[in-house]
């Protein structure tokens, strides 16, 4: 499994203003009417050469195609976000599909010169359809084995060969031949890409009937066929090159998680008319989630794209990990074919969806390359990927210091700050906390003037980053980040340079006299380490906060979580004084729900980093353990859990740093909703995937309490259900989605 060229990873990206205003203007267009479902070219929409031509109209076709070629020269990036509102809705992408999205690249970049006169214009038009001739009966994802040839003649090539699985051949005005135009012992060289006109002699084509009776794919029988020397792309003997750059684009583009949107936007649509569509708001979130993270993958690869880079990796991963939600996606929905609900528009538009998918999602892991392929593909990269991990992880001067400093303690040979049994406290943890109090991290946030450290929620958030990084957990997330906000709102100041606050939840109330509490506190986190009780309180619709000595209250024994957090569960509260009783000035509702966001996020960094830590200690161990004389990571079973470990923690990674990102600066940012619980929603689902999987990389080494990985793992396991569970988060994804029309589109966009 060895390491080729640069290492894969995906930046989140933000918007400009005038992509987002072409995003509308796009909408617009695409729903002003709803587009019919089609069996023809579902994945792209459908079929129309009179759309296409319309697109073209607009300038939405040729896109990245230079003015001068009759193209528009934008990004690929605008690119990309035109696409998916048009997959999203629904729109015939058919006739002009292969041509804009992989051929008009290529010749951009190889030429001839002739051949962009001769082309680049009629794509740009949106009148010309080129098929990619690549398969071949015995080269299924095994392009490099072509036997179709190209013999040189006096002005061109004579071509003979065979291909199959050639989609939209039938309807094509060119096709793009991969072909050997060399003899070499390795098999990558002597390939060559050309170009042949459909009407040319010798070509035979032969619709292949698929089992939904539809007629996509073609064999291409080629017979002595005549090309031209200035219809050759580029270089000859460069088409492996070449390819391998058309198929980056083929597999990352927005179509591989989006053309099925249509059916799931139109079971969301349906839920209204369903009986108890709140048992599918879990499940719609979920989707969400998935899809608003394979989103800001495609388009940190249109970016990457735009600045001349070549994401074959990247491109991969993500058509892996898209094509795999498609096609479960039909899976969970076909539970709905006879469900009982109200007969109607709403209905047969999501049944049509669904028959149509259903016969068609056998090929979304194959097409462009089968997903098992691919996976083995990214595995060559993923020793570089882990060992660059570190810089991806932390990403700033304040993680780098936290994760320093937890790391020497963990490092430490002591074999009490390895881990530590069930029910008691984590003491690198414990040694962690005493770090940050020293170094006055425990108020990052909080203002200077309220007794904090400064900073902005983001900078207490680099904290978290570092600490989970190194497999270690802190009071961040109770103490500053809850705790400390709810404090700055009412305006109370407190000691952070020397003492904890820690925010606690449940049933609560206040006596009339504001004096005392009653109620219980469902849970108190580091309640040895703190000294102060922050409880958030209801009074006439508006948010209070109570202050409380954690001294004054008779509760339970210390104990820990699974990964060995300090705590107290279910603290009751019999007529404790109130040290402090402040009003905020806050709709009790808003602020709750600010706090739960502010939590929300702050897990998903955590998660996210252990996740990243998790998959990169697995990569490090299938390199070193041996079985059966080699390296366990040579095995493509190993290699397939490897590369989905690492898939899922970039998922992760790019959704809660895009949900990062959007904060900005200062102590009280807007956070936004859907970012937010698609993060928290992908992160926790992730964390279970992840520890089963790393734990079967690891075998028995892996459950020991010698080994690092359990430290990761416990985390994962433990903050997937910290402050509000993944599936509470998806389900509210869910119910918003159900609220509108186009509402689950908007939460996956943002627009």
């Amino acid at each position: 499994m060895s390491d080729q060229g640069k290492s894969l990873g995906f930046e989140p990206i933000a918007l400009t203003g005038t992509e987002r205003a072409l995003v509308s203007e796009v909408r617009a267009f695409a729903r002003a009417e709803p587009f019919p479902p089609s069996a023809e070219s579902p994945t792209r929409g459908g079929f129309s050469r009179e759309f296409s031509v319309e697109l073209a109209r607009r300038g939405w076709v040729g896109m990245t195609i230079p003015t001068q070629y009759g193209g528009a020269a934008r990004s690929g990036v605008e690119r990309c976000l035109v696409i998916s509102e048009l997959l999203a809705a629904g729109a015939p992408l058919g006739a002009h599909w292969t041509a804009d999205r992989q051929t008009a690249p290529s010749l951009m970049i190889n030429g001839p010169e002739t051949l962009r006169r001769e082309l680049l214009p009629r794509i740009a038009s949106g009148l010309c359809l080129i098929a990619g001739g690549f398969s071949e009966p015995e080269s299924g994802s095994d392009l490099a084995s072509v036997r179709t040839r190209a013999q040189k003649v006096d002005g061109g090539w004579r071509i003979t060969g065979r291909k199959i699985w050639t989609t939209d051949a039938d309807k094509a005005d060119y096709i793009e031949i991969l072909c050997r135009t060399s003899d070499s012992e390795v098999k990558h060289k002597g390939l060559s890409l050309i170009v042949v006109p459909m009407d040319a002699e010798g070509l035979t084509v032969t619709p292949i009937e698929g089992m939904d009776g539809e007629r996509h794919f073609n064999e291409v029988v080629i017979d002595n066929v005549f090309a031209a020397d200035d219809w050759l792309i580029g270089k000859e003997g460069s088409g492996w090159e070449q390819l391998t750059a058309e198929l980056a684009l083929e597999r990352a583009g927005p179509e591989r998680y989006l053309s099925t949107f249509p059916l799931f936007e139109s079971f969301v649509q349906s839920r209204r008319h369903a009986a108890a569509p709140e048992h599918s708001h879990e499940f719609i979130g979920s989707v969400i989630a998935q899809q608003l993270g394979l989103r800001l993958m495609s388009l940190s690869i249109a970016r990457m794209v735009d600045e001349g880079g070549s994401p074959v990796a990247e491109a991969a991963m993500a058509k892996d990990l898209g094509t795999e939600l498609e096609q479960l996606l039909v899976d969970q929905l076909w539970v709905y074919r006879y469900e009982q609900i109200e007969p109607g528009a709403a209905a047969d538009r999501f049944h049509e969806f669904l028959d149509i998918n259903r016969l068609r999602s056998a090929v979304f892991t194959t097409a462009g390359g089968t997903n098992e392929v691919l996976r083995l593909l990214v595995s060559r990269q993923l020793g570089s990927w882990a060992r660059s991990g570190r810089i991806r992880a932390l990403g700033s001067p304040l993680a780098e210091t936290v994760y320093e400093q937890a790391a020497r303690i963990v490092a430490d040979p002591d074999p009490a700050f390895r881990s530590v049994p069930r029910e008691r406290s984590d003491a690198a943890s414990l040694r962690v906390f005493d770090e940050l109090r020293t170094t006055g991290y425990l108020g990052v946030s909080v203002p200077e003037d309220l007794g904090g450290s400064g900073g902005s929620l983001s900078d207490a958030l680099e904290i978290v980053r570092g600490t989970a990084y190194a497999g270690t957990s802190t009071p961040l997330v109770d103490g500053a980040i809850q705790a400390g906000w709810l404090l700055a709102q009412a305006g109370i100041p407190f000691p952070w340079a020397d003492e904890l606050a820690v925010v606690g939840t449940g049933s609560v109330r206040v006596t009339d006299d504001g004096t005392t509490l009653t109620g219980t506190v469902d849970e108190i986190r580091w309640p040895d380490q703190a000294t102060t009780l922050v409880v958030p309180i209801e009074q006439d619709g508006k948010l209070h906060v109570a202050t409380v000595e954690l001294a004054s209250l008779a509760r339970p024994a210390t104990g820990a979580n699974t990964a060995g957090e300090p705590l107290v569960r279910a603290v009751r509260l019999d007529a404790v004084p109130v040290r402090q009783l402040v009003p905020t000035g806050l709709d009790h509702a808003a602020g709750m729900e600010t706090l739960a966001r502010r939590a929300a996020l702050a897990r998903a960094v955590a998660l996210s980093r252990a996740l990243q830590r998790t998959a990169e200690i697995s990569i490090e161990y299938a390199a070193q353990r041996s079985q059966f004389g080699q390296p366990i990571n040579r095995f493509q079973a190993v290699q397939a859990h490897l590369t989905r470990l690492a898939s899922e923690a970039q998922r992760v990674a790019v959704l809660v740093d895009a949900a990062h990102a959007a904060l900005g600066e200062g102590s009280d940012p807007a956070i936004d909703f859907a970012l937010v619980a698609a993060a928290r929603t992908l992160s926790g689902n992730a964390a279970m995937t992840a520890g089963r999987t790393a734990h079967q990389v690891h075998g028995a080494i892996g459950v020991t309490m010698e080994y690092a990985l359990q430290r990761f793992t416990r985390r994962l396991w433990e903050w997937s259900a910290a402050d509000g569970t993944s599936a509470r988060w998806a389900s509210r994804l869910g119910a918003q989605a159900v609220s509108g029309d186009l509402a689950a589109w908007q939460l996956i966009t943002g627009i």
